[in-house]
């Protein structure tokens, strides 16, 4: 099977986990794809693959993974946002982590189905690093961790994850940790959501939970290139894919209309100059991911890339909505679904207003240094 197809069982699974009430259902479900083997594997180093000879499970090009989140959009996000595998921990042990500690993470997915979270955002702060609260003090052989973290993807049943806080002011003083999101100091509580439904978001309390030295990653690194190897590389990798995400659920919203109506003239003349606008802006997104491939700086700041995608998204959906009879239910409440999906992928890799401030910030950069 294409690792890049989710699977001819992706559309039941999602459905079931549209209608768990417990998270660790999530667990339960997820078994039963025939897939979650592959996911497990996603962004795993090619050398912790047991089964050489299933190259397409490996350490995927950031721009084949942007295609398969758009198939798995196609389906249903939640797929992805359910998942098990490394996830997004996986760019920052990755990046930052020593080959002991590279060996202790990603072995865990060799074994088995696992879960992971990436603990950064913070509810009174977001995930402005500058001004993250949770601290790590320093205690003998580690740190304790206490502080709060909130919007933690797959948070209420990951078995590891990284955690980032600060050891001291400023931004050089904000470091990130593996650590087991289910120990007893960790308290963890699932969020009520109306987009996406069926993620296991969390909010999660550390309380001066101990994380042993060897736990800290980026010892080996000068502290100015931790948190740009760790944070913002994954912020940036996958903000194009969260897009594509949002083009998925736009394309199966149009897929759906076009099933269920009969289109006059005109509708047809609008689907076709929209279905031209997507294509667009998905080669667009696509282009700046095969430059990252590549090495190269892309055309487009990442996380406008993701913007323009989820804008477009936003924009496709909510036509169809008002342009869908009112009596045609079937197809309003597929409709509804997808928009509110999609308004949940705005708050997903950061809003649309903090990464026009971003690009802003950086072509002010850029010119300063050309004068």
């Amino acid at each position: 099977m294409d690792f890049l197809t989710p699977g001819s069982d992706a559309q039941d699974i999602a459905d079931q986990l549209r209608q768990i009430v417990s998270p660790t259902q999530t667990r339960i479900v997820m078994r039963e794809w025939s897939q979650s083997a592959a996911f497990n594997r996603l962004g795993l180093p090619a050398k912790y693959v047991l089964q050489q000879n299933i190259q397409n499970y490996q350490d995927i090009s950031l721009a084949a993974r942007y295609r398969l989140y758009e198939k798995v959009g196609f389906i249903s996000p939640i797929l992805m946002f359910s998942a098990p595998g490394p996830g997004m921990a996986a760019f920052a042990v990755s990046g930052l982590g020593t080959e002991q500690q590279q060996d202790a993470f990603f072995s865990r997915f060799q074994e088995t189905l696992g879960w992971s979270c990436f603990a950064m955002t913070e509810p009174e702060q977001g995930s402005d690093a500058g001004a993250m609260e949770t601290r790590a003090s320093p205690v003998r052989n580690g740190y304790l961790i206490s502080g709060r973290k909130m919007f933690i993807g797959n948070g209420m049943i990951a078995d590891t994850g990284v955690v980032f806080a600060r050891t001291a002011p400023g931004p050089l003083g904000i470091n990130a940790f593996i650590f087991n999101p289910q120990v007893a100091e960790i308290s963890r509580y699932a969020l009520e959501l109306n987009g996406l439904k069926g993620t296991n978001l969390a909010h999660i309390e550390f309380n001066d939970v101990f994380i042993p030295e060897e736990n800290m990653l980026g010892r080996h690194l000068k502290p100015t290139e931790r948190f740009a190897k760790s944070a913002i590389a994954t912020f940036d990798a996958l903000r194009p894919c969260v897009g594509a995400l949002a083009l998925g659920v736009a394309r199966r919203a149009l897929h759906e209309w076009q099933s269920h109506l009969q289109l006059t003239v005109s509708q047809s003349a609008w689907l076709s100059q929209t279905e031209r606008r997507w294509l667009a802006v998905y080669h667009h997104a696509l282009r700046s991911c095969q430059q990252t491939d590549d090495k190269q700086p892309p055309d487009s700041h990442p996380g406008m890339v993701k913007t323009s995608c989820v804008i477009l998204a936003d924009e496709i959906i909510s036509w169809l909505i008002h342009d869908t009879p009112a009596g045609n239910m079937p197809l309003l409440n597929k409709l509804w679904q997808a928009f509110r999906d999609v308004k949940a992928f705005e708050y997903t890799e950061g809003t649309r207003q903090i990464h026009r401030l971003n690009q802003g910030f950086s072509r002010r950069q850029r010119m300063s240094t050309c004068l």
